[in-house]
């Protein structure tokens, strides 16, 4: 995080100047909230804070990239004439070709594509995002019915889940990670923070949660997980 405070301070001009530094602020803040949401059981909550993470990430990306159109896409985003939907398809386009590989073999721009895709469903207050209200039981003997398998769900205010708590942590994580990817993508020689970076995009690629670019990045964003046997909880 300070690599990116250290980036985000430009040349460009007084009007989108400081965007990149309050989107860094934003980002910085949402993040925290997003925290203590989710220890508290808000996880709910905590997640929609998660996709306004996103949002303001590809903000500061736009202002610290060194493309020579930046300042022109951030003046059009600042006047409300550039969508988040076009910003991040401008950053594809023109900017995650020169970022290799995501989590995994992946070209960047496709795990960008898939992560920021699946979090979009709680970018307001819907059913997908409700779900993430409901505590599933652990140790709940499930019970056999003609669709498969019954669950224990516990529905109250605050309802902490260890399981959903671990899960939004982890998309914390992955936000970090993609904002280290930025930061050392426009850095000219290579630091320590490269080494620390991509060892925590290879520690997350390895995540239980996350079971390789072959899955559905939908389905790992899930509210409700559990094993094949309709039993066993992730742990």
């Amino acid at each position: 995080m300070q690599g990116v405070a250290q980036a985000v301070p430009n040349q460009m001009n007084l009007q989108v100047k400081n965007v990149p530094m309050l989107a860094h602020w934003f980002l910085l803040d949402s993040l925290h909230l997003a925290n203590q949401a989710n220890r508290e059981g808000m996880h709910a909550n905590a997640l929609a804070l998660t996709r306004q993470c996103v949002e303001s990430m590809n903000i500061i990306e736009i202002g610290i990239c060194g493309h020579p159109e930046a300042q022109s896409v951030l003046e059009r985003w600042e006047s409300d004439k550039l969508t988040p939907g076009k910003l991040r398809a401008w950053l594809q386009e023109n900017v995650w070709e020169s970022y290799g590989s995501g989590l995994w073999n992946e070209p960047w721009s496709t795990f960008m594509r898939e992560f920021t895709a699946a979090l979009q469903p709680y970018a307001h207050y819907s059913s997908k995002l409700a779900q993430w209200q409901m505590r599933l039981v652990p140790g709940a003997l499930p019970s056999e019915s003609e669709n498969g398998f019954n669950r224990v769900l516990e529905m109250r205010p605050r309802a902490y889940d260890p399981q959903k708590t671990t899960r939004i942590t982890l998309f914390h994580a992955l936000v970090t990670y993609a904002l280290g990817r930025i930061c050392i993508a426009r850095q000219s020689s290579k630091s320590p923070l490269d080494q620390n970076v991509l060892k925590l995009g290879k520690a997350l690629g390895k995540s239980n949660y996350l079971d390789g670019h072959s899955t559905d990045w939908g389905q790992q964003f899930w509210a409700m997980l559990w094993g094949s046997d309709g039993n066993t909880i992730l742990e």
